[in-house]
């Protein structure tokens, strides 16, 4: 699960370059960073946004100007929003978190899914990034990781009417459950969550007891839960040697010398032996390039065949299942509840 941890982390991550697309739909960079750039950045100050930003901000978000801190009905003043300090073009600026989120959100999930749904996603992302800030109210876009990704690469393609429409309704999920996050016993949890489960969610190591194995029916229901793969004995072989610390595999003696070592409660793939090595259903799914670790192999004359169930790790939260409970009429609290155990959802 370990391994399965890494790879979350980066899917959680992956969409902060759309929060690029996000704020130059909002003006956020032309209205901001711009500015910035001609003055203030040139002395090495780091300023928050202007008021010209956030009046662009606004109209998108549905804010009021300079709304930086929440008051409550009594009238006193909460802890200071929680922002992210991003760069770009050489300019940093921050961007307040919940703002941040659509452009999270809008990689991380289909936004035509249910809106019970979406809000779950709002959720799972602004639980993920209190869990990295803990006590501290800003972060260092750089502490993320995202380095890698460059800017809006993956959405340059993207019709401009369409990708603001799906940033809209993710825009609405996230307001709607804003701060709103889930913890256990006083922390904010790790929300793995994954594109559809096998059937069933798996369970989590001791470190993280709320993810416990649950039933996720509505997932069977969808056109692509299964998914058939083939390979010529000798692509497959090759493949499998190329795993790190493998063994060759020999092609004729395919498919005898493959054989299930493991599977989990949940029917997820734990130890294959092919050959005379054995190897983890995730290392032979990365090394096929498998949606899921929940496989079977045949052999059928020179074809290796997969079969494959869901898609994604199979840990916490599965999205086309929470989107079929939604369509039921569940809403995002039991549905997060439902996926994630014994935990409290609270307003931060």
């Amino acid at each position: 699960m370990r391994k399965w941890m890494i790879v979350a982390t980066v899917m959680i991550l992956m969409p902060w370059m759309v929060s690029l697309a996000w704020m130059r739909a909002a003006g956020v960079e032309s209205e901001v960073m711009v500015r910035e750039a001609a003055g203030q950045a040139e002395n090495g100050e780091m300023k928050d946004s202007t008021d010209e930003g956030r009046d662009v901000m606004s109209e998108m978000t549905g804010k009021e100007n300079g709304n930086d801190k929440a008051v409550e009905a009594g009238g006193s003043v909460q802890a200071a929003q929680r922002k992210i300090l991003v760069e770009r073009k050489g300019v940093r600026t921050y961007i307040d978190l919940e703002d941040y989120l659509p452009g999270v959100m809008v990689c991380q999930i289909d936004a035509g899914y249910e809106m019970e749904a979406l809000k779950c996603q709002a959720v799972i992302a602004r639980t993920y990034i209190h869990r990295l800030m803990d006590s501290r109210t800003e972060i260092y876009e750089e502490e993320l990781d995202m380095d890698y990704l460059g800017e809006g690469e993956g959405y340059a393609g993207e019709n401009r009417e369409i990708l603001l429409g799906k940033l809209e309704r993710c825009r609405e999920a996230a307001e709607a459950t804003k701060g709103v996050v889930m913890q256990y016993e006083g922390r904010c949890i790790l929300p793995l969550f994954h594109g559809m489960s096998a059937g069933r969610t798996r369970a989590g190591e001791t470190d993280f007891p709320y993810l416990q194995p649950v039933e996720s029916a509505g997932d069977t229901k969808r056109a692509d839960y299964m998914e058939v793969m083939e390979w010529s004995r000798s692509t497959f072989a090759a493949r499998i040697s190329e795993i790190p610390g493998s063994t060759a595999v020999a092609a004729e003696e395919l498919p005898g010398q493959i054989q299930t070592v493991q599977k989990d409660d949940s029917g997820y793939m734990v130890k294959m032996k092919i050959g005379a090595g054995t190897y983890s259903g995730d290392e032979i799914q990365n090394a096929l390039g498998l949606p899921s670790p929940c496989f079977s192999l045949e052999g059928d004359g020179d074809v290796i065949r997969a079969r494959i169930r869901g898609r994604g790790h199979g840990y916490g939260l599965s999205q086309a299942g929470a989107d079929d409970m939604a369509k039921s009429g569940w809403g995002y609290e039991d549905i997060l509840n439902h996926y994630y155990k014994n935990i409290s959802l609270i307003s931060e």
